[in-house]
């Protein structure tokens, strides 16, 4: 019990340290607590101060030979690579802290890495799908109706069509962070919205076409203005009212909300997964939605002074992150594939090779000897 103890004191004042220290959103640390609760599954929670390289090693391979949950599939190389990631952190950052500095040693930590070629292949950028535009546009239009639950979760989807703000955004977003006049969302964490790296994100929305997602926003962001009273302060997307059942013994949804947050992002992961469903499509996880948004503006021959306007629409600071071939605008396999067989290696466009034949060069050199002696 007293090792217990001292571990989930540590474990918090860690947590502490990342949202603090190194300004790592909710999101973010909920990733590093996960790899400490690998530790301690494969540890049984024993004293973090008995960490070493035996015991590191052994977890290495323990985290590798893991398999998926109700599955015999072996867990990614990816997934390895980013728990060890994230554990290291955490063993290096208790090196430094009171009664352990002379208990957890650098090489123990050092054996928490994977090999040269292990760590190659787990950071090989993967080809990530994204809904197209009409699979977006039957989600939303699919949620018919006007309770308050429907005309949320349309305005909820349509606001990730229009801006690609991240959910951790999404589900934080005050009233007053959105301009109706000017149809910009700012994505402020002085008005308590979780952005990546406490960034200032001013988003403009953003239609392509699609009016109706605009409108679907602005109704609900009006009918909370003027039918519930929501003031400034007040969440854009409040969570789900739900009351008791008879005698307390179960509850239901009211398909009203109330005036609170969303309880987590994992919450409104399930909304989007339910709508998803509903609608008859494979879920596409909500930062999908900033991919298709790239791909979209990729489209355009835009200016570099564009590019970067919406790198930071984005939150981005480097346009190398949105469009670059590591970023966001990659292309994806399938699309690479299409590219490369549509390119003429006759004559590439817009510098295509010409070929004249005899006849044209005799024909042009007598319009030239016209052209002389009219003008001599």
């Amino acid at each position: 019990m007293k090792i217990t103890y001292k571990n989930e004191r540590l474990k918090k004042e860690f947590y502490k340290w990342l949202k603090n220290s190194k300004q790592f959103s909710e999101e973010t640390i909920k990733c590093y607590e996960k790899a400490v609760w690998l530790w301690e599954d494969f540890s049984n929670k024993d004293d973090f101060g008995s960490f070493n390289e035996t015991t590191a090693e052994a977890f290495r391979e323990w985290v590798k030979n893991k398999r998926k949950h109700n599955s015999q599939e072996i867990i990614s190389i990816t997934y390895c690579y980013h728990n060890l990631r994230f554990l290291k952190t955490f063993f290096v950052w208790l090196s430094k802290q009171k009664g352990y500095k002379l208990r957890i040693k650098e090489p123990a930590i050092d054996c928490l890495n994977l090999s040269k070629n292990e760590v190659r292949e787990a950071k090989q950028v993967k080809s990530i799908k994204n809904p197209t535009l009409d699979e977006i546009k039957m989600v939303i239009e699919t949620i018919k109706g006007k309770t308050e639950i429907k005309m949320r979760d349309k305005a909820i989807f349509s606001l990730a069509f229009l801006t690609g703000a991240r959910i951790s955004a999404i589900r934080t977003l005050p009233m007053k962070s959105f301009d109706k006049k000017e149809l910009i969302i700012y994505q402020d964490p002085a008005f308590g919205v979780e952005t990546k790296g406490n960034k200032r994100i001013v988003s403009v929305l953003i239609p392509f076409g699609y009016e109706e997602a605009k409108d679907y926003f602005i109704e609900w962001f009006d009918y909370l203005t003027n039918q519930k009273g929501f003031e400034p302060d007040d969440p854009i997307f409040p969570a789900t009212k739900i009351e008791n059942g008879k005698d307390n013994i179960n509850f239901y949804n009211t398909q009203e909300v109330e005036n609170r947050k969303i309880k987590s992002s994992g919450s409104l992961r399930k909304i989007f997964q339910k709508r998803f469903e509903q609608a008859g499509l494979n879920y596409y996880h909500p930062h999908t939605f900033r991919h298709w948004l790239v791909k979209r503006m990729a489209e355009f021959s835009l200016t570099e002074e564009q590019r970067k306007a919406f790198s930071q629409c984005l939150g981005h600071e480097d346009v190398g992150t949105t469009f670059g071939s590591r970023g966001y605008g990659r292309i994806d396999e399938s699309r690479q594939i299409d590219v490369m067989k549509s390119i003429d290696f006759e004559g590439l466009k817009g510098g295509k090779k010409q070929t004249i034949s005899d006849e044209d060069i005799s024909r042009i050199a007598k319009q030239v000897s016209e052209s002389i002696k009219n003008n001599t």
